[in-house]
Parts: C-alpha cells; sequence; structure tokens
C-alpha cells in the first residue's frame, strides 16, 4: 500500500520528470548535435540576421548541444507531468498560462524591453568602467559590431525565452505541486544556479559522437560537478552571481504572474556578458581582484551587487503599479 501511494505521490512525478529530463537529454543530444553541424555546413543560415547563431553552431562543442537537448527535454515533459498531476480531478479545464499559474500580461512588450534594456545596460556600463578602471582591457573580437550585436541579441533572446520557460514556467509549476510558495521560491533559485554547473570541463571532447554519446556525457559530468564546489572562488564569485539572478527572476516571476520581465532580463544580462566578453579581456591575477572580479561580468561579487541593484529597482517600480493599480510608467 504504501508502495503504491509512493508512486502516486507528487515526489514520485517530480523524481520522473527529472529523471526523464536527463534522458531525454541524452538521447536527444547525438542527433541535435548532428542536425547543427549539418546546418552549419550546408550554410543554410550563414548570411542574414542569424548569422551569429550560425557561428555559435559552428564553434560549439559536443558539450554545448547536450546543454540545449536537456532543456528540450524539460520542454517536452513540461504538459505531460503537469497532465499527470491533474488526472483524476473534475472541474473545469484551464489553458496552458493556467496550468503553469501564469496570467495574460497585456503588457509584455513593455516588461521585456525594460527587462533587456535595465540588464543589458548596466551590464554595458559596469564593463565600461571595468575599462576605464584599466581592470579589463579591450581586445580585437574579430568580428564586426554589427554582426557582435546580432550574434549576442540572437543568443540573449534564445536562452532568454527557454531557459525562463522551463525554470520559471515549467519547473516552478511542477515542484509547485509539492512546495510550499516560499521553498519554491528559494529551491527554484538555488536549482537554477546548480544546474549552470552541471557541465563537462573545458578539456573534455567526444572524439566521436554516436547515438549512446549523450549517456557516456552524464556520467562525466556528475564527476565533474562535485568537484568544483570545493572551490571557494567558485562559490563566492561564480554561483552567487547566478544565484542572485535566479532570485531576481523568481521575484518578476511571482509579482507580475508572467514570464516576460524575466525573459527581458535574461536576455539582456546574457547580451551583456556576450558582447563584452569577445572584445574585452581581465587585465589582472585572478588572485587579485577575487572574489570581486573575475575573467567575465558573469562572475565577481561586484556583478552580484548589481544584480541585485536591480532587482530592487524593479521591486520600487513593481510597488509603485500595486499603489496605483495602473502601468508605471517607462519613461524617467
Amino acid at each position: 500500500m504504501e508502495g503504491r501511494n509512493f508512486f502516486q505521490s507528487g515526489a514520485f512525478k517530480i523524481l520522473v520528470f527529472f529523471l526523464g529530463t536527463v534522458l531525454l537529454g541524452a538521447v536527444l543530444s547525438p542527433f541535435l548535435y548532428q542536425f547543427g553541424k549539418h546546418v552549419v555546413a550546408e550554410g543554410w543560415i550563414e548570411n542574414g540576421p542569424f548569422a551569429g547563431l550560425h557561428g555559435s553552431m559552428d564553434r560549439a562543442q559536443f558539450s554545448r548541444y547536450f546543454n540545449r537537448a536537456i532543456l528540450i527535454g524539460a520542454v517536452l515533459l513540461v504538459w505531460p507531468v503537469l497532465s499527470w498531476f491533474k488526472r483524476g480531478r473534475t472541474g473545469e479545464k484551464r489553458s496552458f498560462l493556467a496550468s503553469l499559474d501564469l496570467a495574460p500580461n497585456p503588457s509584455w512588450w513593455k516588461h521585456l524591453l525594460l527587462g533587456f534594456v535595465l540588464a543589458g545596460g548596466t551590464l554595458l556600463l559596469l564593463g565600461a568602467w571595468y575599462v576605464q578602471q584599466g581592470w579589463y582591457e579591450s581586445q580585437d573580437s574579430g568580428k564586426t559590431l554589427v554582426r557582435l550585436i546580432l550574434s549576442a541579441l540572437g543568443t540573449g533572446f534564445a536562452v532568454g525565452f527557454l531557459e525562463e520557460f522551463v525554470f520559471r514556467g515549467a519547473l516552478y509549476a511542477v515542484l509547485g505541486k509539492v512546495l510550499r510558495p516560499r521553498v519554491l521560491f528559494f529551491f527554484v533559485a538555488i536549482f537554477f544556479a546548480v544546474i549552470h554547473f552541471f557541465n563537462a570541463p573545458h578539456t573534455l571532447q567526444v572524439a566521436e559522437v554516436t547515438a549512446t554519446s549523450g549517456f557516456w556525457f552524464v556520467g562525466r559530468l556528475f564527476q565533474h560537478f562535485f568537484s568544483q564546489f570545493g572551490d571557494l572562488y567558485f562559490l563566492l564569485s561564480e554561483f552567487a552571481v547566478l544565484f542572485a539572478i535566479g532570485i531576481v527572476l523568481g521575484y518578476t516571476r511571482e509579482a507580475t504572474r508572467s514570464l516576460w520581465l524575466g525573459i527581458g532580463l535574461h536576455a539582456g544580462w546574457v547580451f551583456g556578458v556576450k558582447m563584452l566578453s569577445p572584445m574585452t579581456r581581465r587585465a589582472f591575477e585572478r588572485a587579485e581582484m577575487m572574489p570581486w572580479l573575475g575573467d567575465t561580468l558573469r562572475v565577481g561579487l561586484v556583478s552580484t551587487l548589481v544584480v541585485l541593484l536591480t532587482g530592487l529597482a524593479l521591486w520600487f517600480w513593481l510597488r509603485k503599479k500595486d499603489r496605483t493599480g495602473r502601468e508605471p510608467a517607462l519613461e524617467s
């Protein structure tokens, strides 16, 4: 009886969601890799607005395709798992947004634009300040400015849409079935930060991608994953930034019951990093500035502070909306 209850429990369904996501990622990743490399070889998107994506797909190793396959796996499983939670219940049918505990957002484009400008703008200003202080120095990116911008925009919005749907959409909805709201908020923020380090070391290469490469890769990921948490630099600089981002994105999701503001923020942060990283490099020894600054704007307690200040600004802005009952003016 107890066994049957466990297999009907929310905990078991969430376990199936996580394990199924990894399984699907392992199965899909070799095919995604082969498809991506075929697109590059054929030159289907070599020119035009997706030229930056062409370059990213060309440079990407198997690990990048594996990461994207994991996210796709989560997207494919979210609806079946949510339907599994609702099985046996009666009542009116709910829309897909309602099943994710989200609501239509008539100001979606304002939120998307505001989040992107605020997040991307603050990171670019931070990078410019680093250069002015001599902590970062300029370098030739090897690309024209237009191509660099298009590449950063494409990557930013692709990552923003996909990861926000997975973490603040699908994961929130599934875990919300068994976790209290406050626990859910912090758990997803921590999980968002931790999962970004579920990757392989840069030195790991897949000599030949086959149908079983995804499963081989999973084993190497677990080996590398736990080794990173013994590094104090990692805990105080890289993890801190991602955790702060998870906190801010979780807050905007709950405050607006929508993903659009979070998508804009996420895209803006990725855009800022992708713009600055090719054009600058650190001009200091890592030990000199640890844990305040890192190799990129994604690392360091200064970046953490900027992210939290961005969240504070949005908190004031959304509080004004709550008091007036109207959309706050976007103009300064």
